[in-house]
């Protein structure tokens, strides 16, 4: 089996359990669990896909000796995705934290009310 086939399931399977934990999510704090798992497991997912056998960190120039350097555009996209992961996690609980002082136990079912 390749590299990339064995490290592949177990990223499908936390995107998986990250899905599962959003729809049977009860509070606001679990909510927020599942989406950083999903954020995690997507930008690992993204790096696994970027990086390939080989490839080194990349350097300007026309040599032809520089032919196998990775492209850093994928890696931009990645630095990006987890700065607004973190972001939006950090909104998130501010949010959760404002909400916290109305209904303590952040419940959906508390909010509904």
């Amino acid at each position: 089996m390749q590299v990339g086939l064995i490290l592949s399931i177990p990223l499908v399977a936390l995107l998986i359990i990250g899905c599962f934990g959003i729809l049977n999510s009860k509070t606001i704090i679990s909510s927020l669990f599942s989406l950083d798992v999903i954020d995690t497991a997507t930008i690992s997912i993204f790096v696994l896909i970027a990086a390939y056998s080989g490839s080194q960190t990349p350097i300007i120039s026309d040599s032809p000796r520089y032919a196998n350097y990775s492209d850093p555009y994928p890696q931009a996209i990645i630095l990006t995705a987890i700065v607004i992961g973190f972001a939006t996690q950090a909104l998130l609980c501010a949010i959760a934290l404002r909400l916290s002082r109305t209904t303590p136990l952040l419940r959906y079912k508390d909010l509904e009310k």
